[in-house]
């Protein structure tokens, strides 16, 4: 049973003027008993004011504890809000990836199609077939053949490889500067495929190149007539390059004195001719160098050099200011932005060179030699 705060200060008050009372009859002062139970009245009033300050202050603790409880409550219930809509935005994220991961898988069967495709087997077949028959009559390529490799070859670019257009100088065509010389035994457009095949075939076995050949026979590349004028094979074997954004633009030729057709003791040896173009022609130098030691080391060229190319001031200037180069092939693929060399494999009238040159197997090791080479400057690795 609870006693208020108004009750306990009667009761005080009542028991104080008993005191009082008795004490009067004990023979103590009226004066001091009246005193002492104001003082004892003062005393419990103030005690119970106290307990009534104390009390309502308890209540009002507890009520906002009650609140702070159900604001906690409040706060779960959104925290497990929270964590449904993170559950919900998950099971969104896997749906995304597994929708990703669907897609993905839809296309693997269109790259595996694509990889069947991809006629590379066939080219290196018909490039060793071509390869046999260099020096007798050549059967063009079908369209349809050309299309499908240079489809397979832009899909090769995409992945990230690297594209080196190799170039066998002439071909058949006397429109297009064929190059026979029968009292040296030898063609100029046939050692030149030969030597070019060998460096196609040798470059397809390492990783992160693809090798392109503007002729793959004896046929003119500008056979469709698409250009036009004194140097439209040259124009068309530049424009290849262009089309397969190719990296590298390498010519391959096998040079002759003046007067050709009498063999004699000079001059001879290898030379790799370089652009005067400022931007590219350290790193064609470079390359030129490391073709230079790689052939003279399989067979026994001597080495000319890297040597910069005769300009030509008639055809203007490039954008670094510098004349153009007199070699239309060079200066073609210098406007197209793209660095370029023309090797020249030894001479078709010296003695020593024209016995190397007659010898297809040398044929073969210096058109290895020139893809190693081309693999050194990339620093690409066999497959």
């Amino acid at each position: 049973m609870k006693i208020s705060a108004v009750s306990k200060m009667i009761m005080s008050a009542v028991l104080t003027v008993c005191i009082g009372a008795a004490a009067v009859g004990c023979g103590q002062s009226s004066d001091v008993a009246e005193t002492e139970s104001a003082v004892s009245i003062e005393q419990s009033i103030d005690e119970s004011t106290a307990l009534s300050s104390i009390e309502p202050s308890g209540e009002i603790n507890e009520a906002e504890s009650k609140a702070d409880e159900a604001s906690g409550k409040t706060d779960k219930t959104e925290s497990k809000a929270d964590a449904v809509s993170s559950k919900t935005d998950k099971t969104e994220s896997k749906a995304n990836a597994a929708s990703s991961k669907t897609d993905k898988t839809v296309s693997k069967p269109d790259a595996a199609s694509s990889r069947t495709e991809t006629p590379e087997s066939k080219a290196a077949e018909t490039a060793t077939q071509v390869y046999e028959q260099a020096s007798e009559i050549y059967e063009p390529a079908s369209q349809a053949e050309e299309s499908s490799e240079q489809s397979a070859i832009r899909e090769r670019d995409n992945n990230g490889n690297i594209v080196v257009m190799l170039d066998p100088g002439h071909d058949d065509d006397v429109n297009c500067s064929a190059r026979n010389h029968p009292a040296l035994g030898v063609n100029e457009q046939d050692l030149n495929l030969k030597i070019a095949l060998a460096c196609y075939e040798r470059l397809s076995e390492y990783e992160g190149i693809t090798p392109y050949l503007t002729r793959y026979d004896g046929n003119c590349p500008n056979a469709d007539k698409m250009f036009s004028g004194d140097y439209d094979c040259i124009h068309k074997r530049a424009y290849l390059a262009e089309e397969k954004n190719a990296d590298f633009f390498v010519s391959l030729h096998c040079n002759g004195s003046t007067s050709p057709g009498t063999l004699g003791a000079e001059p001879n040896g290898i030379t790799v001719y370089v652009t005067n173009y400022s931007k590219f022609r350290s790193e064609c130098e470079r390359l030129g160098s490391l073709i230079l030691d790689h052939v003279t080391s399989v067979v026994g060229f001597n080495s000319v050099g890297v040597v910069p190319s005769a300009l030509d001031e008639s055809k203007g200037y490039y954008d670094d200011g510098s004349i153009k180069d007199k070699y239309y092939l060079m200066s073609y693929n210098i406007d197209n932005g793209r660095p370029v060399i023309i090797i020249e494999h030894g001479f078709m009238d010296n003695i020593n060179d024209n016995a190397i040159l007659r010898d297809d197997e040398n044929l073969r090791l210096i058109g290895q030699a020139d893809a190693d080479a081309i693999a050194e400057y990339y620093g690409l690795e066999l497959k």
